[in-house]
């Protein structure tokens, strides 16, 4: 094992394809000779958060936003959606019953979304690893 030395910018591009591909770490650690907690610590170390909706939905990381019946949280009469389909304004930011949700994925390997399918419908925070980020 090639212990106590930097990952190249290919060990890094390996990681990220392997964690699209939804590797384990030990897989992972195998084609660069590397021990598997090297890896996740890369991993946990790299991580990129992303406040990104999905397609026609915002970013909304609300516990109650699927069955969540607030409107008109921010006084304007006019408005006619509930509050957790409103693009102008956070309701975390004024809403007594707002609690953030975390995926529960995210707290066990491999720490990030790359390679889930449900990201593109997802509406919570988005934890993502890129090997080009983590060299800089």
């Amino acid at each position: 094992m090639n212990s106590f030395k930097h990952l190249t910018q290919d060990e890094r591009n390996i990681i990220e394809q392997r964690l699209i591909g939804r590797e384990s770490f030990k897989s992972i650690a195998r084609e660069p000779g590397k021990d598997p907690t090297t890896i996740a610590k890369e991993v946990k170390n790299h991580i990129q958060f992303r406040k990104t909706g999905c397609y026609g939905r915002m970013f909304n990381d609300c516990k109650y936003r699927i069955d969540c019946s607030v409107k008109h949280l921010y006084g304007s009469l006019r408005c006619s959606h509930y509050c957790h389909f409103c693009k102008s304004h956070m309701c975390s930011s004024m809403c007594h019953e707002y609690q953030q949700e975390i995926c529960s994925k995210l707290s066990k390997p491999p720490y990030v979304c790359n390679g889930y399918e449900d990201r593109q419908s997802c509406t919570l925070e988005k934890r993502v690893y890129s090997a080009t980020h983590a060299l800089s």
